[in-house]
């Protein structure tokens, strides 16, 4: 059974939708905006969220302050 949930990525902080259980999915996905693996426990698929108003997402790069 698919699921979904919202959170930032571990390294870029931009926010993503993580796409468990659908075609596609890899236990080794990539962030759509910094290009880094990102660690998940089941097979997903990540995409950018753009279901909110933008929020000020620190320049790649730069760490957070």
């Amino acid at each position: 059974m698919a699921h979904a949930r919202f959170a930032p990525c571990p390294h870029c902080h931009a926010p993503l939708s993580y796409l468990e259980g659908v075609g596609g999915s890899s236990m080794h996905p990539v962030c759509p905006r910094c290009r880094a693996v990102v660690t998940v426990t089941r097979a997903t698929f990540l995409m950018a969220d753009h279901s909110q108003p933008p929020r000020k997402v620190p320049p790649l790069g730069k760490p957070p302050s």
